[in-house]
């Protein structure tokens, strides 16, 4: 198809939701360059979701675990989402699904926070939640012989030590924590680490730098390779709109892994829930196209970095976003 076809094809989208996100993300991929060609696919693989497993925190608390994996034959990378502030496992089923069907299983642990069980009365009560978030993140490693044992159609699926961390909302801060990001807080000096190094790369789905008392650049503070989106409308429960504020939250850790890749998706008009496709419905139109051009560009960072995939980096590197879907969206390397 050439491009001035996709183009008008773009503007004509008026079908389903489904539809909408499989017709977006191949007109991203078909338009790599030649020399770098990034296969155009729908996601290929049936799907299989379970959410039977339910671990158990060391202070006795039930961390429910849902999970999306390829019917077929493994192994696949790994992904654990941290979901958003007060939302749960089932409101991410966009992102999850499309993941698995292209080639990565995904896990989703129900955190403390879930569905408003801990009362945001202050700081150091999220602190606390982040804190136990953190140890979620790390629950699901430990624990993954068992959650084969307990789910026979995922035995021999998961890719040993190809471990992502993902995160949404407050869950970009979980995710950073266990992939090397060492924060000072603001507003009691306390530091906050992970003593978690098992996960290999990053997906943030929105801007942790766009939370209160976090600095704007906060999302290349990992160690590891990193895909960074957001939007032009991206403020959350706990974000903020004006300028920063005096009191800021130290990122310690700041320039640990200069050289490791990294990419930020801007999306003109997108906010923080994909016009509530993801964590909570809100008051605005669904943003399907907005949602595809994530799980799109997405999918090809984890196929770069997680499968070592070379036409995918070289599609990250060369592909001019903004034309492909017509100014909405930007992808820059940083």
């Amino acid at each position: 198809m050439m491009l001035g076809a996709m183009r008008a094809t773009a503007r004509r989208l008026t079908m389903a939701a489904a539809m909408v996100m499989a017709m977006s993300a191949a007109l991203l991929w078909s338009c790599a360059p030649v020399s770098a060609p990034y296969a155009p696919r729908e996601p290929a693989l049936t799907v299989a979701v379970n959410d039977t497993v339910v671990l158990t925190a060391p202070e006795e608390r039930a961390v429910p675990v849902k999970i999306f994996y390829p019917d077929a034959a493994g192994p696949y990378p790994l992904i654990v989402l941290s979901h958003g502030t007060f939302s749960n496992r089932h409101r991410y089923d966009r992102i999850a699904g499309f993941w698995a069907g292209q080639g990565y299983v995904v896990m989703l642990p129900q955190h403390k926070d879930a569905d408003y069980g801990v009362k945001p009365t202050g700081y150091e009560v999220m602190q606390d939640v982040v804190r136990t978030r953190v140890a979620d993140m790390s629950l699901v490693l430990d624990a993954l012989a068992d959650i084969e044992a307990a789910v026979p159609g995922l035995t021999g699926k998961i890719a040993g030590d190809a471990y992502v961390a993902a995160g949404h909302s407050i869950g970009t801060q979980v995710a950073m924590l266990v992939t090397g990001a060492h924060f000072r807080t603001a507003f009691n000096g306390k530091e906050m680490r992970a003593p978690e190094s098992r996960y290999r790369a990053l997906i943030l789905v929105t801007d942790p730098g766009k939370m209160r008392l976090m600095p704007r650049d906060m999302w290349i503070a990992s160690a590891v390779p990193t895909f960074m989106a957001t939007g032009t409308d991206d403020f959350g429960l706990m974000g903020s709109r004006g300028e920063p504020t005096e009191a800021q939250t130290e990122i310690l850790s700041m320039g640990v892994a200069p050289d490791a890749l990294r990419y930020e998706l801007l999306q003109e008009g997108g906010d923080h829930y994909f016009g509530g496709l993801i964590q909570k419905e809100v008051d605005t139109e669904p943003d399907h196209d907005g949602l595809a051009i994530f799980n799109a560009t997405s999918t090809a960072f984890l196929d770069a970095v997680m499968k070592d995939d070379l036409s995918a980096r070289a599609y990250l590197d060369t592909v001019d976003l903004q034309e492909v879907t017509n100014g909405r969206a930007t992808l820059t390397m940083r």
